[in-house]
Parts: structure tokens; sequence; C-alpha cells
């Protein structure tokens, strides 16, 4: 390639970043950033742009790397970016994890523990050296893989914005150690438009030398799989198709705009937030379209989840269809530990949080399956209509249609491989083991739980959750009730 030919090539991605910073209003003349660069050709690239960048705007770079700890390499390439910055006169600061047992310690997988960590020491040393922005290096094949990513999730509009040119982080749950305040600093994306091959053409050109993360191509790796085999299929039916994603993004984000206002009113009419639940005027709820209950149910979610990305659509979808004619009492599982409740003119999203409303003295089963001392089972059906289910269900005190039963009902305890559908999943089935995780029973009293059974079925997880196939419905004529009492109290 020609001397002329390089110039030419470096000058033009430049111009390009240039004018897409000036564009997004990203950051502005005499600003602070930090700059995460892993070494790779995409944050190099951005550490030589800015660099130069620097000469008209004054800017002052703070260069941020993050040895996670996953690959005996990673030392080395450590030192390679501290040269890096050095050699163009910014400070670097530099921090070591062990990605992989944080991962362990807080059930995520390894690349979204490596995120969470590499965001909150992004965060701390923008804090700590009085930075506006932290700028990082995605760039528009990034951009394509996320889209294509979140659509395969069944994401919803939201996430097929795709990865936004600034973003505010204010609000993210990080683990900031001091109480600086946080709400002001940006997450900045300058390369979002520049296309992974300009990015290593202008590295060639400038004769960087990058770094390469071997992890990049391993194919176990969901994002990685998108790149390396369903882009490259795609392109065969589409040989723009990084290029259509990106602008799909770009016209999603304008919608969204309009979606989020129509969402923010109905939010200030109907959602209260109080005390690590929110809650939504019931009737007011059930008037409105499932597209906006859908929007105003992830906003819920987000609310209580800061961290939770890509949710999918499937459980935002179940738990609308089950609020719009679920009664009273009954329960729903969201996402992330979340349940939807249905209360007396209200539906209040909370966690679940059994485990710590869990009474001392409760009816398990010992090695008989006999009740514990103080506790009977009863079952009657009912011969007088159809009772008040408002009033008399509760966590103890159940309801089922008769007729549904195909046996006599019994007590055991739970088996390995037991399976029910809960009441409020659609009747979706799911593993016993599971459930109890998720609801937190202490492991010391799953194998005594009291499971009410008719047949081989699950009727009843006693104090916890009814299976869908039993519940009372409109057209239930026999209601059997199912109770749990302390001996003293018949």
């Amino acid at each position: 390639m020609s001397i002329h030919a390089v110039y030419n090539r470096t000058v033009s991605l430049y111009h390009d970043v240039r004018r897409y910073i000036e564009t997004h209003r990203l950051f502005r003349p005499g600003d602070h950033l930090v700059l995460g660069v892993s070494g790779g050709p995409d944050s190099l690239c951005l550490l030589d742009v800015l660099t130069e960048l620097s000469n008209d705007w004054s800017l002052t770079l703070y260069v941020a790397h993050l040895n996670h700890g996953l690959r005996a390499e990673a030392a080395a390439e450590a030192e390679r970016v501290r040269v890096e910055a050095e050699a163009r006169g910014w400070r670097f600061f530099l921090e070591e994890v062990d990605a992989g047992a944080y991962a362990v310690g807080h059930k995520l997988s390894r690349e979204e523990a490596a995120r969470v960590l590499r965001y909150n020491f992004l965060a701390r040393t923008a804090q700590r050296v009085g930075a506006a922005a932290i700028a990082v290096a995605h760039t528009a094949d990034d951009q394509a893989e996320t889209v294509l990513m979140h659509f395969l999730r069944g994401s919803g509009l939201a996430g097929l914005r795709g990865m936004l040119p600034k973003t505010r982080i204010g609000d993210w749950r990080l683990e900031i150690n001091d109480q600086s305040p946080i709400s002001n600093l940006s997450l900045v994306r300058p390369l979002l438009s520049t296309s992974r091959a300009s990015v290593e053409a202008y590295c060639a050109a400038r004769r960087l030398k990058p770094v390469y993360d071997p992890s990049n191509a391993d194919t176990t790796f969901f994002r990685n799989r998108l790149r390396h085999e369903l882009l490259p299929l795609l392109q065969t039916y589409n040989p723009n198709i990084r290029a259509v994603l990106g602008r799909t993004s770009e016209v999603l984000a304008g919608e969204f705009e309009i979606v989020r206002q129509a969402v923010e009113q109905a939010w200030q009419a109907l959602a209260r937030v109080e005390r690590e639940h929110i809650a939504f005027d019931l009737q007011k709820w059930r008037s409105l379209d499932p597209p906006l209950q859908r929007a105003l149910l992830r906003r819920a979610v987000s609310c209580l989840r800061a961290h939770l990305r890509d949710v999918d659509f499937v459980p935002i979808e179940i738990a609308v269809r089950f609020s719009r004619s679920a009664l009273p009492g009954r329960v729903c599982d969201v996402v992330a530990g979340l349940c939807l409740t249905v209360e007396p003119g209200r539906l209040v999203l909370r966690a679940w949080d059994y485990e710590q409303a869990m009474p001392d003295d409760l009816p398990l089963l010992d090695e008989n399956a006999a009740l514990t001392a103080g506790w009977r089972f009863l079952s009657a059906e009912l011969s007088s209509g159809l009772p008040n289910f408002e009033a008399e269900a509760t966590a103890w005190r159940q309801f089922v249609d008769a007729q549904t039963l195909t046996g006599p009902l019994h007590l055991r305890a739970p088996r390995p491989g037991d399976r029910f559908q809960p009441l409020g999943l659609a009747g979706h089935s799911t593993k016993l083991s599971d459930f109890f995780i998720n609801r937190k029973v202490p492991v010391a009293l799953r194998s005594r739980w009291p499971l009410v059974v008719s047949g081989e079925a699950i009727v009843w997880v006693a104090g916890l959750r009814l299976d869908e196939r039993f519940k009372v419905t409109e057209g239930t004529r026999r209601v059997m009730r199912l109770e749990f009492v302390r001996q003293e109290e018949d």
C-alpha cells in the first residue's frame, strides 16, 4: 500500500469518528475521559484516534485496563497496554480480579462476570479522576451482533435498539467504594459506526500492534457463534446484513423514544414504588392494551433488577396474560426471583423472599410421611356453592377443582425427578427441586416438605403453589377445600 493510500485511510477514519462524536455530542473539548483499553484492535484504535483528537480538543485521557485473571497471557497484555498509554503521555490504571471465582460466587457466566467487573472498575476509575465519561471501543460489527443476539433472545424494543452512542450509567448498580455521586457519568462509544474491517486497516496503516484474545474465537460463547457462524451464513442471503442490522438499531432507537413517552405517562398514572416492590392500580392496568402492559412490566423489572439484561419476551408475556384475568391471591413467576401477585385492587411485582417470611413452625413430614405433631391435613368438598376466594385463600388453605382430581388425595414427601406445573406459568412444567431453589426454601426442609398428591400428580406444593391443572376456573362446578390446620384449632 502506498504512503498516500495509508494517509487517506487513517485520515478518513479519524474524521469519520470525530464527526460521529460531534453529531452525538459524546463529550466536549476539555473533558476528562477514561478509556477502557484491552489492547485489542478496537480499543487500541480508539486510544490512537482520541490521542490525535486531544491535540485539537485539549482532552485528558486516562487509560484503564482490567486483568480478568482468566488467561496466562493476561499479565503480558496488561504490560503492553501500559506501554501504549505511557508512550502517548497518559496515566495508566490497572486492576487484577478473579473473574472465574466471581462468576461462581454470583452464579454468572464467565463472560457476564467479566463484563460486570469491567464496568465496576471503569466507573471507580472515572470517579477517582473526576472524568466526565467512560469511552469504550464497540464497533458497528459489535452493534450488529448485539441486535441479532437480542432478536434471537426475544428482546423487546429496548433491546432491539442495540447499544446507544451515549448512555447515562449513574443508575446502574455498580460496586463503587465511596459515596461520591456518579449520576452525571456517561458511557460513550465513539466507534459505533465504524466497521471492524476499517479498524483493523487503521491499525495496520498506523503500524499499531494490538493483542488478540484467543477466547474471541471460542464458539462455546453465544456471541462468538453469532460472529463466526450465523452472521457469515446470513451474509449469503444479504451481503450487507451488518449494515442492515445497524440501520435497524438506529430506526428502533428513534421509535423507542416515542414509545418511552407513552410508557412514562402510564407509569406516572399507575405505578407506585413502595419499599422494594412496585404496585399498579389493577382496574387501570386491565384497561391497558397488552403491548403497554409488557412495556410497563419490563420497566418495573428494570427498577427492581437494574443489573438484569436481555429479558426474554416469554416470561414477560406469560406474566401479562396472567395479570389480565387472575383472581386475587394468585401469584406468577416473572424473572430473576421476582413474582407478580394479584391483590384486591392492585397488581404487585416483588421478590419472592419466602425464606425471610418462613414461619418457625411448619407442617413438615417425618420419615413415615406423617405430619409433625400439632398439624393436620383436611380436605372437604364444598356443597353450598363456590367460596369467596379473595377472603378465604391463604398460604395453607387453597381450593381446587374436584373434577380434575385423578384419585384420592394423600400426602407424600418430594422425590428425585418430581415435576409439576406451577400456577401462573401457563402450563409450563418445572422441576420441583428448581422451584424450591427459586423460592429459597432451606435445603434442610426440602426433603420433608408436604406435597398434596392425586394419583401420581402433584396437586399442591403446600404453602407455596398450586398446580395449574387443578385450579378453580369459571367452569368449575365442584370445589375441594384443602388446608393444613393446627390440631388445637380443629
